[in-house]
């Protein structure tokens, strides 16, 4: 069934579909593996993601909007980078959240071009966790132990356009004004609604925002 599920789509997203995400409990405790399609299609299975937000020195986030090609939620607007830690030793690796940060620079790199020396490890800063679940449609959802990172960097994306539709730089303002005009992820619009507010107004002081939570947000309704 979730072969079948896939043969009308993109053949370049349905090859990502293979990877093996790394599956947890409501803890985060890892509890083994699947692949990306299990993990997301019919009913689905918690794993972990992770969700990266780029500000560049004006203080602004940068957004992008996901292609139409994408399986799961396409076409709408997202924070800078969402994705998956894959299920191998150097994305599994928890101290200093190296593994998801790792996961997050590979992303950056192949969804917007943004090379490793522009997203340095060492100046990512792991904020929080949050664990929702959101339906798609009948056949896909998400449901994710998702680890937030926040970045301070002057970059210059080039989006790869398998992945991203457009990309946009914005203000608080202006997310705002996206908030209500424009279709936006669910969990991007958790974390530009329950927390993304602090942490603007505190962009110079990151770490000291940061917590060991998992902000249990459940079921989220999306249209």
């Amino acid at each position: 069934m979730e072969a079948e599920s896939l043969n009308k789509h993109d053949a370049e997203q349905v090859a990502f579909m293979a990877e093996e995400c790394i599956l947890v409990d409501e803890s985060d405790a890892v509890t083994g593996s699947a692949s990306k399609v299990t993990c997301h299609h019919g009913e689905g299975v918690l794993h972990r993601a992770f969700s990266i937000l780029i500000f560049d020195s004006e203080g602004r986030l940068l957004l992008q909007q996901r292609s139409p090609e994408k399986i799961t939620f396409p076409g709408v607007w997202a924070n800078t980078c969402c994705s998956h830690p894959l299920y191998c030793d150097s994305e599994l690796e928890t101290r200093d959240a190296l593994g998801v940060k790792r996961a997050a620079q590979r992303k950056l790199g192949h969804e917007l071009g943004i090379p490793e020396t522009d997203a340095p490890l060492e100046d990512m800063v792991f904020m929080t966790r949050m664990l929702y679940r959101a339906r798609a449609s009948a056949e896909w959802v998400e449901h994710e132990m998702d680890h937030i990172i926040c970045l301070r960097a002057d970059v210059e994306p080039a989006p790869n356009p398998n992945e991203i539709a457009k990309t946009r730089w914005v203000t608080q303002a202006e997310l705002r004004e996206l908030l209500t005009s424009e279709h936006i992820g669910p969990w991007f619009r958790l974390i530009a609604e329950n927390l993304l507010p602090a942490w603007w107004e505190n962009l110079d002081d990151l770490a000291e925002m940061a917590d060991t939570k998992i902000h249990v947000m459940g079921e989220v309704a999306w249209s």
